[in-house]
């Protein structure tokens, strides 16, 4: 009787022992063996996959058959020697940016990790700050690196940190790209594209057959760029709300130089005595009538006559100093009147303390010569 108990225990810790001898790897991931922390072998869970001889993570033949039976799943063989601790799966602490699916990056610290990832996509994060334009202008943003560990080998132990090795790389091409273009090329030129060109620039060669960072990525440290996908690109705090109020100034200066520009066509319209929009039309289909005089079919005399008006109107500083009336002091004819008033109306903003010369505020008509005044008409180029 006690024999049969000595053998069933025998047959138990037997059982326990070689149990203990595997380990569980989970689909998509590896684990390292090592004896006294020297590399043994990379146990790798991928259905259709396998480790060559040397460490790569390479896609089974056509008939090929697995180095695993299907019916184990998971379960992975280390060694004999696992139980005494003489073999054992590597341990380690992973520090990574994870990329998240709402752009949001979170930097992680996974200790005790016995896994790593292989022959699988995963989404890293590379965020850079102070990454100057070629305007000198600060840029900070995020990136999205689409990475795949193909030799679990190489990434653990040809490099002391395989995913900072990963950052070094990427990083410096991103912050060369950015200083050979200006923010707003980066951001508004359809031809400038800043992941897929840093991704070229990564694949190209060297001028002298150095290979391409990319190409050192795999080969050295085992690890695929797949794809880069920028997250955002930022200027520093203020600098939207500059532009902005810079883009605005811009469009009120350009409504109140067509404003302008019309209502000179409108003088020139009435002493002309015809109406603005057969002047228009005139002056489109021929612009030389501008410089022509009225005895020729042209409009030189309204034009002068207008550009008399607002000279005074400048020279006076505003509307009340528009004189209506002759040197004698008779009035003018309606018509001629007429054409002062609008005249006088040209840029008075009519506010006191008013400073147009101040910078990102339009010009006042005053303030400008006779090219810029007229500048907006049809025929100006002539």
């Amino acid at each position: 009787m006690n024999g049969i108990i000595i053998a069933v225990l025998c047959a138990v810790l037997v059982l326990w022992y070689l149990a203990s001898c595997f380990t569980s790897v989970q689909e998509g991931t590896v684990k390292i063996v090592v004896r006294f922390d020297g590399y043994v072998k990379t146990l790798l869970c991928k259905q259709g996959y396998k480790i060559d001889e040397n460490g790569e993570v390479v896609q089974l033949r056509e008939n090929e058959s697995p180095q695993y039976p299907d019916f184990l799943g998971g379960i992975r063989w280390v060694s004999l020697l696992k139980p005494l601790g003489i073999d054992r799966i590597l341990v380690r602490t992973m520090k990574f940016v994870k990329a998240l699916s709402n752009g949001e990056f979170q930097s992680r610290t996974d200790e005790g990790t016995d896994f790593m990832l292989a022959g699988v996509h995963y989404q890293y994060g590379l965020s850079f700050d102070s990454a100057e334009d070629s305007e000198k202008l600060p840029l900070s943003g995020k990136m999205t690196m689409t990475t795949m560990i193909t030799n679990p080998y190489k990434a653990m132990f040809r490099v002391k940190d395989w995913f900072d090795a990963l950052v070094s790389r990427v990083l410096p091409c991103v912050r060369e790209y950015i200083s050979e273009h200006s923010y707003d090329e980066i951001i508004g030129d359809r031809d400038v594209k800043l992941d897929q060109d840093v991704f070229e620039a990564l694949n190209q060669v060297g001028g002298n057959g150095e290979p391409s960072i990319i190409s050192i990525l795999k080969n050295e440290y085992g690890i695929v760029l797949v794809a880069l996908e920028t997250v955002n690109i930022d200027p520093p705090e203020g600098y939207r709300e500059t532009t902005l109020a810079k883009w605005k100034a811009e469009q009120i200066a350009q409504k109140e130089a067509e404003e302008t520009a019309g209502r000179i066509l409108r003088a020139v319209a009435i002493e002309a005595g015809i109406e603005v929009g057969f002047l228009r039309a005139r002056l489109d289909a021929d612009p030389s009538l501008r410089g022509k005089s009225a005895k020729d079919g042209g409009f030189r005399e309204a034009f002068d006559y207008a550009k008399d008006l607002v000279k005074r109107d400048r020279a006076g500083g505003g509307l009340t100093d528009v004189r209506i009336g002759n040197a004698d002091g008779t009035k003018l004819d309606p018509a001629t009147a007429t054409i002062a008033s609008l005249i006088g109306l040209l840029g008075n903003s009519g506010g006191k303390g008013n400073n147009p010369r101040k910078k990102g505020k339009p010009k006042d008509p005053k303030d400008m010569d006779d090219d810029e005044l007229f500048s907006d008409l049809p025929g100006a180029d002539e």
